[in-house]
């Protein structure tokens, strides 16, 4: 069988933030605000689904570079979020090559960061803006 990858693209914000529903997996759900950030087809081969799900996930990593800010938001958290993990169809092989490739590029950039200093510095400044947000009022 063969399989149609969606064609490979740039997101850049021009000037605003490219939407979240021009992912290739992702798209506006009519059940729902805002973007389903997992409406993929059916399939019936799982081995082309993976191989689909790799090319998703260069979509979602170049959208993360030309957007990010949008990585800031939890993107990956609302796909993982949006995905049927209990469907055991050929359409599994869509986030399982989705998964693994975001796996293999996180090896590959490992030496490029000090994890835990990425989030020492992370946690103070998180803690440095709530300190200067004003308490909030007792009782609300």
């Amino acid at each position: 069988m063969s399989i149609k990858t969606p064609s490979r693209r740039h997101y850049r914000p021009d000037p605003d933030p490219t939407s979240r529903a021009e992912l290739p997996f992702a798209g506006n759900a009519s059940n729902r605000r805002g973007v389903h950030c997992w409406q993929v087809p059916p399939i019936d081969d799982q081995h082309a689904a993976h191989l689909l799900g790799r090319e998703f996930a260069g979509h979602f990593i170049k959208y993360l570079q030309d957007n990010p800010d949008d990585g800031l938001r939890n993107l990956l958290a609302q796909i993982a979020a949006d995905i049927d993990f209990s469907d055991d169809s050929a359409a599994k092989g869509y986030w399982e090559g989705f998964f693994s490739l975001l796996e293999q590029v996180l090896a590959l950039t490992t030496s490029l960061l000090d994890v835990f200093d990425y989030i020492d510095r992370l946690n103070a400044r998180e803690a440095a803006e709530r300190a200067l947000k004003p308490a909030a009022a007792p009782g609300t």
